[in-house]
């Protein structure tokens, strides 16, 4: 469940069937989105697992709304903590996916951009790490798996400044194999 970043993740049948699982990613989402939607999906009935991607939309917007910083990234943090909540209050078994870092900015999104944002990804991936780490909630980590380590998303996994390409998407279908063995994920 998230953003176009899982809306755009087709995960192969040999890691988890189409069978048992739904992607519930939708374009251009906001943390509070997710969180309104997770409530609607939750009365057609409960998964066992859910994979959380979402926020990046939120703090893109430190850009456009630089005065509301502070109170865009606590939301984002207080947003994607009520989701993890909300799953564990309904026994489902939430797995924190690390937002994805951008890549290099293109031209047509520079007036609204802010170096910032690389900086409150890596920020909001802490806080909400050690959030899940308190709780014994699963992290995912495909921050690491796919930044160049200073925050930027790897140039080869880059479809463009905010999403991945097949060679991203592939890099985290190997990733997410060897997450699932590692956690003892069975998805029934």
């Amino acid at each position: 469940m998230g953003d176009s970043r899982i809306y755009q993740w087709n995960i192969p049948d040999t890691i988890i069937p189409a069978a048992n699982y739904a992607n519930l990613g939708v374009n251009a989402q906001t943390t509070a989105q997710v969180l309104y939607r997770l409530g609607l999906h939750l009365q057609q009935g409960t998964p066992e697992f859910l994979f959380l991607q979402a926020g990046i939309n939120d703090i893109k917007a430190i850009g456009v709304f630089p005065e509301k910083k502070d109170f865009i990234i606590a939301e984002c943090i207080k947003n994607i903590e009520l989701l993890i909540d909300t799953c564990i209050k309904c026994n489902i078994h939430p797995v924190f996916c690390t937002i994805i870092p951008p890549g290099d900015v293109q031209l047509f999104r520079r007036p609204v951009w802010t170096s910032e944002i690389k900086d409150k990804v890596a920020y909001v991936n802490k806080i909400v790490s050690d959030f899940c780490k308190s709780k014994n909630v699963s992290i995912f980590d495909t921050y690491s798996t796919l930044s160049d380590g200073k925050g930027v998303l790897l140039k080869q996994y880059q479809a463009d400044d905010l999403h991945l390409n097949r060679a991203g998407y592939d890099m985290l279908n190997r990733e997410l194999k060897s997450f699932l063995i590692r956690e003892k994920i069975v998805i029934k």
